[in-house]
């Protein structure tokens, strides 16, 4: 009797040399990025894009696109459209070359890696993977071991702005069609849900608001949160922090009187006028905000911790400085003048508007028929002055 054979037994006999596929290695990286890193890769205020087309519409329409010249947008919308065209379908993810793509596109590489990097900043493409080779790559002893991947170019995520949510969508409870009839009593109308809001006390509501609307006395605590203010929406890194936090960093400075430009300026050049250097492309790779601040406004302290002048105070001293050289080269000339002519000279007193239209007065008629004693008057005070002229001429020449 011969035994019963399996259909598996009979494919496995069929085929004598068929071998299951082995396993990937676990220790060797995927090719594949996982959702955790795609997602852990978009940046602040981004979402990752629900299509190629949203990609490209998002960036066509920024503002800092829309303000390019017409060469620089073209260039800009290529490169977007190619990091597009590459883009995977399901996790939007795109890992072309820097090189493939300025060949593609007749460009030079740094034409592309310029609109890359701005891509970057402003958060349209979130880096999952930065481009790595066998050497440099982690886990292959500096290249000692070989993983078999070659080269790996670097993974970007396509993104878009998060849509911002209108004013009256987040006030209106959708949940809620129409308002419960009056008739009803109270605890009917609010249902029990309500009962603990009505009894808990109300949140603490004696933080200072940050409104600019009107002007607050300079030192106060409400000018120094409005100042803040200013320097929370005028800045892109200092934009995470709250303006009350901002306030508490910029407490001593506020106080000195520096003003929002002052900090903005200070957090970007130094007390000699030399500008920090940045080792960081975007603000999202500061890890630390606040010890960043700290650092940057402890230069503009001296020795004994008080602030040094602001750019504001440092330009209005200057001004006020050349309004008083201006000021003292003004006497100098004045006295020097009054030297040259023999005294101070003083302007004719001006006459009122009925004088000036009025005319020459009428002389009298007098006995005598020779000069008055005005006109002696007046031809004695010329030849003192033509003889006082002449003598300090021939003191001059005789010297």
């Amino acid at each position: 009797m011969e035994p019963k054979i399996s259909p598996r037994q009979a494919f496995a006999l069929a085929r004598p040399n068929h071998r299951r596929t082995p396993r990937p290695n676990a220790s060797q990286p995927s090719l594949i990025p996982s959702r955790a890193a795609v997602l852990s890769a978009v940046p602040e205020g981004m979402r990752r894009a629900t299509s190629q087309r949203a990609f490209l519409r998002a960036v066509k329409e920024h503002p800092d696109a829309l303000a390019l010249k017409c060469h620089a947008y073209r260039n800009l919308t290529e490169v977007a459209g190619k990091l597009a065209d590459w883009a995977d379908w399901t996790t939007l993810t795109t890992r072309p070359t820097e090189q493939r793509i300025a060949d593609d596109l007749d460009l030079a590489l740094s034409t592309v890696k310029r609109w890359i990097r701005w891509l970057r900043e402003r958060g349209f493409l979130g880096v999952v993977e930065e481009g790595t080779t066998n050497r440099f790559r982690r886990g292959n002893q500096c290249g000692l071991t070989d993983d078999g991947l070659g080269n790996r170019a670097a993974v970007w995520v396509l993104c878009t702005p998060i849509p911002e949510l209108d004013e009256t969508d987040m006030r209106t409870d959708k949940t809620t069609t129409e308002p419960p009839s009056l008739t009803l009593p109270k605890r009917v109308k609010e249902g029990p849900t309500h009962a603990r809001e009505e009894r808990s006390s109300p949140r603490r509501s004696n933080r200072i608001s940050t409104t600019n609307e009107a002007a607050a006395t300079p030192g106060t605590r409400k000018h120094a949160l409005q100042v803040a203010q200013k320097i929370h929406d005028e800045s892109t890194t200092l934009g995470r922090l709250s303006p009350w936090y901002i306030r508490h960093l910029t407490r001593v400075f506020v106080a000195a009187g520096w003003t929002a430009a002052d900090v903005l300026h200070a957090l970007d050049h130094q007390p000699d006028g030399a500008a920090w250097t940045y080792t960081w492309t975007s603000r999202d790779q500061i890890r630390n905000t606040p010890g960043w601040v700290r650092f940057r406004l402890s230069a503009w302290l001296d020795e004994h911790g008080r602030p040094l002048p602001g750019k504001s105070q440092r330009l209005m001293a200057a001004a006020a400085q050349l309004r008083a050289e201006r000021a003292a080269l003004r006497e100098r000339f004045e006295e020097m003048r009054a030297r040259r002519v023999g005294g101070p000279v003083e302007p004719p007193p001006r006459l009122s508007r009925a004088e000036a239209l009025a005319g020459p007065p009428v002389a009298e008629q007098g006995s005598s028929s020779g000069p008055g004693e005005a006109y002696r008057a007046a031809r004695a005070a010329l030849d003192a002055k033509r003889l006082q002229r002449e003598a300090e001429r021939l003191r001059w020449l005789a010297s």
